[in-house]
């Protein structure tokens, strides 16, 4: 229902989530070939409330937000995992694989809704895109750091 209103302005429908409850949110990411503004958000946020006010698909009140995928960008479609081959992924599966359900490593490719992702302590771990519950790019800084470990670093070397 909200993604051709997306679309329709020339922003691409990137996916959302709704948390329902007292304090009930609807997150919708959106992406635009030229990058992301502020004025994307706007525009897009106040089509959707107005669709929202009309058709008022959840129960309850929730807050409406439209962000930007941003650069830890979650994967909501088999698409997704296709696009961004050779990046490295964090997910989390609903059921464990090899005793766990957590995993990190690089997506090697898409067969159809089957995903391989290389992750170090497994080898290929290859799952259907529907036991995946969530997932997210993971971003790599330049010096290959990943994102927190430079200030626990820091702190732990003023300590000393």
């Amino acid at each position: 229902m909200l993604k051709p209103v997306v679309e329709d302005l020339g922003v691409e429908w990137v996916g959302g989530e709704f948390r329902g409850g007292p304090s009930g949110l609807l997150r919708v990411y959106i992406d635009h070939t030229d990058g992301m503004t502020l004025e994307h958000c706007a525009e897009v946020s106040h089509a959707l409330a107005g669709v929202l006010d009309v058709e008022d698909p959840f129960p309850g009140a929730y807050r409406l937000e439209v962000s930007s995928p941003g650069v830890e960008r979650p994967m909501f479609r088999t698409e997704d995992f296709a696009r961004f081959v050779g990046h490295r992924v964090r997910l989390r599966l609903y059921k464990p694989v090899a005793q766990q359900k957590k995993f990190e490593g690089v997506i090697q490719g898409v067969d159809g809704e089957d995903i391989t992702v290389l992750v170090a302590e497994v080898g290929d771990l290859v799952f259907r895109f529907e036991e995946a519950e969530k997932a997210h790019l993971v971003y790599e800084f330049a010096d290959n750091t990943k994102r927190g470990r430079n200030k626990r670093q820091k702190r732990r070397t003023a300590r000393k």
